[in-house]
């Protein structure tokens, strides 16, 4: 269960300027699913999915989970670039309670890359250090995951290896998934969240929440062109292209 009490969250749109993601928001999220986060705004929906992993705090109000979340796949900030991959694997395992030496083992085996002894993860290859933090991510069983958009690219070599551990790991776990294309997911999530103007709601039908989507989207769609239609600016741009267009035309 993730509990959202009177939660607000701010963040920081690609243009700049700043936003409510979140405003006042209280809902109850069922676990054990597969669960669509659906909203028009990319970067809010990112925001949305740290919120709910537990990799940012909301500047007001409580989120409440049951069980143990997972970071965003695509989340990197788990690791510490600073320390060797056994040094990461140690302090994952102390948290997690499990055996560090596992941990290290299945990283380095699904990303297909050479460990080093002594090497900062920071000092591997961008490619390569994503991998190993899949890796990581992969060793350990968490009972909630969060997809941004898309699975993880995984090298061609361990694609396999990958596809087999993500499912096996998300078998019984509550798998979150945001994007901005409910077709997306069609067919793999049973229910989902509409985000929309600071406001989250639940639906226990992905088709219900997927139709909700929809008319917002059209909704919107159309206010914008509305608000296009009423801009005298536009409309007199609108015009002198008109005038150019006649005095061109032969006579």
């Amino acid at each position: 269960m993730f509990e959202l009490h009177n939660v607000w969250k701010e963040h920081r749109r690609p243009d700049q300027n700043e936003e409510w993601v979140l405003k006042d928001v209280s809902v109850e999220i069922p676990v054990g699913g597969r669960i669509a986060l659906l909203g028009a705004d990319r970067s809010a929906n990112t925001m949305v999915l740290r919120l709910l992993s537990g990799v940012v705090d909301p500047d007001k109000g409580a989120v409440r989970r049951i069980g143990k979340p997972c970071w965003p796949f695509d989340y990197s900030n788990f690791t510490d670039s600073r320390a060797t991959l056994r040094q990461n694997a140690t302090f994952l395992a102390r948290v997690y309670g499990v055996e560090a030496d596992e941990v290290a083992r299945i990283a380095i085996e699904l990303s297909g890359v050479r460990a080093v002894r002594g090497k900062m993860l920071g000092n591997y290859l961008a490619v390569d250090r994503k991998a190993l933090q899949l890796g990581l991510t992969l060793a350990l069983q968490f009972d909630h995951y969060f997809v941004d958009e898309k699975l993880p690219n995984a090298p061609p070599e361990t694609v396999a290896k990958i596809d087999a551990a993500i499912a096996d790991r998300t078998a019984d776990a509550t798998v979150v998934w945001a994007t901005t294309r409910p077709e997306m997911v069609a067919g793999y999530c049973d229910a989902g969240l509409v985000l929309d103007q600071g406001s989250l709601t639940f639906y226990t039908d992905f088709t219900e929440a997927a139709e909700a989507y929809r008319q917002i989207a059209d909704n919107e769609a159309r206010t914008r062109n509305v608000r296009k239609s009423r801009d005298p600016n536009r409309r007199r741009r609108s015009a002198r292209r008109q005038s150019a267009v006649d005095l061109e035309k032969p006579r």
